[in-house]
């Protein structure tokens, strides 16, 4: 009686494990969710999209810094006293004893308020070039933000085919056990009727119990590996969800510069626009001002003494010390030393991508023979299960041909996988 109460324990066990955790799985996560997620989250990202939009200020800023006029107002009070001139503490006419500044300077004095505009002329190239520097930063910050999304895909994508692999085990071990119960109840059967031994039957049962655990470690691999995706990915819920199998396109040889060289080139073109900012300051600088207001050195008349001015300043440097041509020499090398880095990726990302795409293509040839024993592995399922019905096999011969069958439809799928995290290397790689 305790055996028959047991032995039903473990067949509720089993139609629980069948049944229970294909419901509990209901809700579908797809690889572009996980990377949508994984972007929004990631810090370096969010950083680099906040610069470049800081960047397109800057345009307006270098305009206004080197072009725009300048108008302000500035103010002056200086006093210059006399000592020992006859009391008067200040004096446009100091006597001879009087100790102080020369009169012909101060007058005893300076007071101004006065409204000032300056215009900058001739600064048409310091614009242009420092603009150019400027949108050579907005293409460097855009090819960092596209190798965060490029390698978000191939880390995201790994961790995504990985917790494929532990649904697509725990899916295998839930449709074997399944398989295995239905004969099981089928060889039940046959044993009352004396078509198989008592042994029989009590070896399929404790396969059917070693197989319940199998599914039950597998779904806590699983449960761990979705989690362990979803921290990656910045989400909160931990919710399990099932993945979507997902197939992965190999994207076509690129025609234009690798993303991995475009930093590279980038340097380069930064060090030209750095020397042309530096030059700039070897340019003529003309600046037209102009003011209006007070300006007196004489308080009695300083009712008299409102007025206005004008000018023009013209600036050019003559010697330096060779900083021109030191500085030159300096971006020479720079520009030099990316071009050899450039070289160098450029070998290793050929190299890299030449070698994922040799090995893609071995993985579908070995991929299709695969698929081609599965098939024959269904068919000759089809008539061992018509020997058991018939008591023509023996329960040890049934389960050596169960696991044969369970493992290679196990790895049919596990082979599609890794097929599809080959493709995501290629087209990381191929970037």
């Amino acid at each position: 009686m305790y055996r028959c109460k047991h032995l039903k324990g473990w067949i509720r066990l089993i139609i629980t494990l069948m049944v229970a955790i294909p419901n509990s799985l209901f809700a579908q996560s797809s690889l572009e969710l996980f990377l949508d997620s994984a972007l929004v989250s990631n810090p370096d990202a969010a950083a680099i999209q906040s610069q470049i939009r800081s960047y397109q200020f800057a345009n307006q800023m270098i305009s206004a810094e080197q072009q725009a006029p300048k108008a302000y107002i500035s103010s002056e009070v200086l006093i210059a006293p006399y000592l020992n001139n006859g009391g008067r503490f200040i004096d446009t006419e100091p006597s001879a004893q009087a100790i102080g500044y020369d009169v012909g300077i101060t007058n005893g004095g300076l007071y101004s308020l006065l409204f000032n505009i300056e215009i900058p002329l001739l600064k048409g190239k310091q614009v242009t070039h420092l603009q150019e520097q400027n949108q050579l930063e907005v293409n460097k910050l855009k090819t960092r933000l596209s190798m965060i999304e490029n390698e978000l895909a191939r880390s995201v994508g790994n961790l995504y085919f990985d917790a494929l692999t532990q649904q697509v085990t725990m899916e295998n071990n839930r449709s074997n056990l399944s398989l295995l119960n239905e004969e099981f109840q089928i060889i039940k059967s046959l044993t009352t009727k004396g078509l198989y031994r008592i042994s029989d039957y009590k070896l399929l049962e404790l396969e059917l119990r070693s197989d319940s655990i199998n599914l039950n470690t597998s779904v806590h691999d699983f449960e761990l590996s979705v989690r362990q995706l979803k921290v990656a990915c910045g989400i909160h819920n931990r919710a399990i969800s099932r993945l979507t199998e997902t197939t992965v396109e190999i994207t076509k040889p690129r025609s234009t510069p690798s993303l991995f060289t475009q930093s590279f080139a980038y340097d380069s073109l930064a060090s030209i626009a750095q020397q042309n900012v530096f030059n700039d300051r070897y340019l003529p600088l003309l600046n037209v001002y102009a003011n209006s207001g007070l300006n007196s050195t004489s308080i009695p008349q300083l009712q008299r003494h409102v007025g206005a001015s004008a000018g023009v300043q013209l600036t050019y440097n003559l010697f330096d010390g060779h900083q021109k041509k030191i500085n030159q020499q300096q971006q020479l090398l720079q520009a030099d030393a990316a071009v050899r880095q450039k070289d160098l990726k450029i070998n290793e990302v050929v190299g890299q991508a030449e070698a994922y795409l040799q090995n893609i293509n071995s993985t579908r040839i070995e991929l299709s023979r695969q698929k081609q024993i599965q098939q024959q592995y269904g068919d000759l399922l089809k008539i061992y299960q018509s020997e058991v019905r018939s008591a023509q096999i023996s329960v040890v011969d049934f389960i050596a041909f169960m696991k044969k069958y369970r493992e290679m439809n196990l790895a049919v799928r596990l082979k599609e996988i890794m097929l599809n995290k080959l493709i995501n290397e290629y087209n990381y790689w191929n970037h």
